[in-house]
């Protein structure tokens, strides 16, 4: 697979986007999702959550870097995974899926977002999935499409969307196959994504609310419908505000893609689907930085945004891409994230 450097990387634009952050007593107004455009094939029930377990045995993965694939509908679907140094094949462990954005890779996701390093140091899997490109749906040898990568999102984006790609299928099958290579903690399984990955995972929440306790975007918006979760999903949400890509305030403007609501709105739709009902407070606020939170959610859920005033189309406090706008230093996503994610296992 041939792989951009990271500026040829930001230069394709990975579709990301942007928020704002307010401290507001009253949960906003939002617009209503769109109606549903065709994204099939449906992704089927969501099967049962993985099963939970105290311990594992008979597990021979220890820690590294790994490059694994499995079949997915007749295709052969790859992805990497990362197990930290203190891994102990007996204990049950917390997983992080990171998706890439669009033209993107797992490996530019890894580095992109240092996700390995935390990981390392708190003591969670790490896994990056590859998204299919136009090659891998229809065999073509065009060059315009050799590292067009994306998700099937709903509303976003590229080749996977427009040709229907079941990849909430693909997820499920990955986890399933996981289960049986690593001790997964099933209750502290975890969805981040860069632009178009954070579309994805905002539609796994969607889908899979029973298997994921919780989400963070980055720069993507939700962009799903319908979306029932059969339980609250715990979210929190980065943008800046001076994203160039995708609108801060939602916009129309992605090639074969569907209107896409606000920052605002994504954040604001999830507080009322998890009945938030305490308001909002401020939970972050350092520099250019800050975050709101909604409170008073059941079963432990908690609704977050995250703004970074003039920010780009980019991962804050990640790798610092050319071309593409401000990144902030004020704010770690990674951090804060995993952070998030410790306080938000699934009931």
């Amino acid at each position: 697979m041939r792989t951009h450097p990271f500026p040829v990387l930001w230069a394709a634009a990975l579709l990301f986007t942007a928020a704002a952050c307010s401290d507001n007593d009253n949960a906003p107004e939002t617009t209503p999702p769109p109606s549903a455009p065709d994204y099939g094939p449906p992704s089927g029930p969501a099967p049962a959550p993985l099963p939970e377990r105290a311990s594992c045995t008979g597990l021979t993965v220890g820690p590294g870097t790994y490059d694994w694939t499995i079949s997915h509908q007749g295709r052969t679907r790859a992805y990497r995974i990362f197990v930290p140094t203190l891994y102990d094949a007996t204990k049950p462990t917390p997983v992080v899926l990171s998706f890439h954005g669009y033209s993107s890779n797992e490996l530019e996701q890894e580095g992109l977002s240092r996700m390995s390093e935390q990981a390392n140091a708190q003591g969670f899997i790490a896994v990056y999935p590859r998204g299919l490109n136009q090659n891998d749906l229809a065999g073509t040898t065009d060059p315009r499409y050799d590292d067009t990568r994306g998700w099937n999102a709903g509303g976003c984006c590229g080749p996977s969307q427009i040709s229907r790609v079941d990849d909430v299928g693909f997820v499920d099958a990955l986890l399933a196959e996981l289960d049986t290579r690593v001790c997964l903690d099933t209750k502290r399984i975890y969805a981040t994504g860069l632009s178009n990955g954070a579309f994805f995972s905002y539609r796994l929440a969607c889908e899979r609310s029973g298997q994921f306790a919780a989400i963070a975007p980055v720069a993507g918006m939700e962009s799903f419908a319908p979306c029932e979760p059969v339980r609250p999903v715990s979210v929190m949400h980065f943008h800046g505000t001076g994203d160039p890509t995708i609108r801060y305030e939602g916009g129309d403007n992605i090639p074969f893609g569907t209107p896409y609501p606000s920052a605002a709105d994504s954040v604001a739709r999830w507080a009322q689907r998890d009945v938030c009902t305490g308001g909002t407070s401020t939970t972050y606020d350092q520099g250019d930085s800050s975050c709101i939170t909604y409170t008073g959610c059941p079963q432990n859920a908690a609704v977050t945004l995250c703004t970074v005033q003039s920010g780009g189309h980019t991962w804050p406090g990640g790798l610092v891409p050319p071309d593409y706008g401000y990144t902030t230093q004020d704010l770690d996503a990674t951090a804060e994230m995993w952070r998030f994610f410790s306080d938000h296992p699934r009931p």
